[in-house]
């Protein structure tokens, strides 16, 4: 018995089916999926938190930078043609000036977006002038076009028809300082990709995550009330779908690892830390959130064990071998992790299994950590 697809309407997205045996029509009806956006407009600014030194050391380690990832190819529209890689031989201080020279360059690829408030609307009366009322019947705006004038402090005002002159608000800003002075890949008016519900769907359901987010950078400041909607909901689509590795080794995910603790809802992230075996990133995690929200019952204790684990190598991949060091700190992360479960998350259960799991596979590295050595003669 065959069945075939009559219609597909892309709005609520209905699909009718018909069977060929009968008359009997079925339809079947979802919705696309709805995210509701949670922007910072608050009583209390997120700024001063995010620019605090001991939440951008966090965030830059829960990046987990890869030199691979950070500095692959990409796509060259409008770009120039990618040049040929150049080899050479170099001395070992040559090699750790050139390797100096490549954390800049990766520090600089992954500079975090700004988390700021949103920006509150200029009301700012500036003169009335009764005499100039009726002389037009249009607005005029004036800009000071000076060169080397930051766009945020631009003088822009504007005469009302009424004789009232004004200080211009926001938006009117963008488009003078966009007209006068234009940054390439912004659009006067906004994108389609970012007005058309459908079409922004389309792209988080096809993972296109980065480049919604690179263009939404580009299109918005970061206090406008579009940007915050638009990254809010990409990073609650990354969160629903734990795509977190979408985004790893990327500008955007300390911006997103600082939203959902700000919205306390780290624990998928958190389940995900641990089902890969990343406890030590997994403790950083309670730190963020103990930095932002300071709710933690053993805060003083995770701050000390964040101290171990900084200096320590990026762990980008699951270790072959392990030492007594390693050892003992990892089962000091797996001690706080479980205060954390039993304390502040809201997947316990889960939680605890991926945890379990991680104990499992972990005593079996110790053994063979320990046989090898024992082999060598290292015990």
């Amino acid at each position: 018995m065959t069945i075939f697809f009559r219609n597909l309407v892309q709005n609520n997205v209905k699909i009718i089916l018909t069977r060929n045996s009968d008359s009997q029509l079925f339809t079947v009806s979802y919705r696309n999926l709805s995210i509701l956006p949670s922007v910072y407009d608050g009583k209390e600014d997120p700024a001063p938190k995010f620019f605090s030194s001991n939440v951008q050391v966090l965030l830059r380690r829960l990046t987990r930078p890869d030199f691979a990832k950070v500095f692959r190819k990409r796509t060259n529209s409008g770009r120039d043609v990618l040049k040929t890689p150049s080899y050479k031989f170099l001395t070992d201080e040559e090699l750790e000036a050139e390797i100096a020279k490549a954390n800049k360059r990766a520090d600089r690829l992954l500079q975090m977006p700004p988390i700021v408030k949103i920006h509150q609307p200029i009301n700012e009366i500036l003169s009335e002038d009764p005499a100039l009322i009726g002389y037009d019947n249009v607005k005029y705006l004036f800009t000071d076009i000076t060169f080397g004038v930051a766009n945020a402090h631009r003088i822009i005002v504007e005469r009302d028809p009424d004789g009232i002159l004004r200080s211009s608000d926001h938006d009117i800003r963008k488009r003078l300082n966009q007209t006068y002075f234009p940054i390439k890949g912004r659009k006067l008016r906004e994108p389609i990709m970012f007005t058309d519900k459908d079409r922004l769907n389309s792209l988080l359901e096809s993972e296109k995550y980065e480049f919604v987010l690179d263009r939404a950078c580009i299109q918005y400041e970061p206090d406008e009330p579009s940007y915050q909607k638009i990254t809010s909901i990409t990073y609650q689509h990354i969160d629903m779908n734990k795509n977190y590795d979408m985004l790893r080794s990327t500008r955007h995910f300390g911006p997103m690892a600082f939203y959902i603790t700000w919205h306390q809802s780290i624990d998928n992230l958190m389940l995900e830390l641990l089902q890969t075996s990343a406890v030590r990133e997994a403790v950083l995690l309670t730190a963020l959130r103990h930095e932002i929200h300071g709710d933690l019952a053993n805060g003083e204790q995770v701050q000390a064990l964040v101290h171990q684990i900084l200096p320590t190598p990026i762990q980008l991949s699951k270790p072959d071998r392990l030492t007594e060091e390693d050892i003992e700190l990892d089962n000091k992360c797996v001690e706080c992790i479980e205060k954390y479960i039993v304390g502040n998350s809201a997947m316990k259960s889960q939680q605890e299994l991926a945890l379990q799991g991680f104990r499992e596979y972990y005593q079996q590295m110790i053994e063979l950590s320990r046989g090898l050595k024992k082999a060598h003669g290292n015990a």
